[in-house]
């Protein structure tokens, strides 16, 4: 899997299960989503390794770098690619980050469902990667609006205004976001690629490229408009909806980008240039 990917938008995936959590799911229980299918295709086995000729001369030793681009040779099938990723992984952002934030099992076809449904209205809850966001989702009742938004039947619809204490919620992805080497993140991104392509065919691109669609996901995020003033929120039955129609009508990233508030948006977003630029000037 591209590795790199994970710690490029944990901070939005994050935000993609709280905001499935807080905004879009039901007040009374309903029961859990089925598993996201996966295809298990079947790869050729590797050949055997040879016998070494002990008469042969030793071979010198490989630059660090080359073992590692060695490694995509030996990946496992996609189904089975969990425990390499999560280790991959725990290698980067450390074990505690990985045992935090994110799920166990089919870590990859998750992941790039995720990424590719951050230009819709929603992420769905049983594609995501990431666990919610620690803590409540706070809104406060705002009882004197400037504009009465009323329903089909002319009742007014409870407003609210988005807590800024749910910012500090993110902080903590926010900080370890930041902190990733951008090399570091390039480098894996090219090791795991086959994984993650792999993954996006399945979800029925197979002439398409994960790249491309991974800097269209970017962009899309970058052009998130900026919101200084606290975020007005309607309730017109058991979830949130934006008061503004104009930022109701934003993809599930950009509202993402727009709940953690001005200042982790804005650092997420730095980031996401700088890893863009690298990404796109390679070779």
């Amino acid at each position: 899997m591209k590795n790199w990917l994970i710690g490029l938008l944990l901070i939005v995936l994050a935000g993609a299960a709280d905001y499935y959590v807080t905004i879009y799911r039901p007040s009374t229980e309903v029961p859990p989503p089925p598993p996201l299918p996966i295809t298990i295709v079947e790869q050729t086995p590797p050949e055997p390794e040879a016998i070494p000729d002990e008469s042969a001369p030793e071979p010198f030793e490989l630059e660090p770098e080359l073992e590692i681009v060695d490694e995509v040779h030996a990946l496992p099938p996609l189904a089975e690619s969990d425990d390499l990723v999560l280790a991959s992984l725990s290698g980067l952002t450390g074990e505690a980050s990985v045992t935090r934030f994110l799920v166990k099992d089919n870590v990859v076809s998750r992941f790039v469902a995720s990424v590719d449904a951050l230009t819709s209205r929603q992420v769905p809850g049983h594609i995501m990667v990431v666990r919610a966001l620690e803590g409540d989702f706070v809104a406060s009742a705002n009882e004197e609006p400037d504009i009465v938004i009323r329903n089909a039947e002319g009742d007014p619809i409870p407003q609210y205004v988005l807590n800024p204490a749910n910012y500090k919620r993110y902080e903590p992805q926010v900080e370890m976001f930041e902190a990733l080497d951008t090399q570091e993140l390039i480098g894996l991104y090219r090791n795991f690629d086959s994984l993650s392509q792999q993954a996006y065919s399945q979800l029925g691109y197979a002439n398409d490229d994960f790249d491309a669609r991974l800097i269209e996901v970017i962009d899309s995020l970058l052009s998130t408009p900026e919101i200084s003033e606290p975020l007005q929120l309607i309730k017109p039955e058991a979830y949130y909806l934006y008061a503004d129609p104009d930022l109701e009508a934003l993809s599930a990233g950009q509202k993402i980008l727009l709940r953690m508030g001005p200042a982790n948006a804005q650092r997420v977003k730095e980031k996401l240039r700088e890893i863009r630029a690298a990404l796109t000037t390679e070779g």
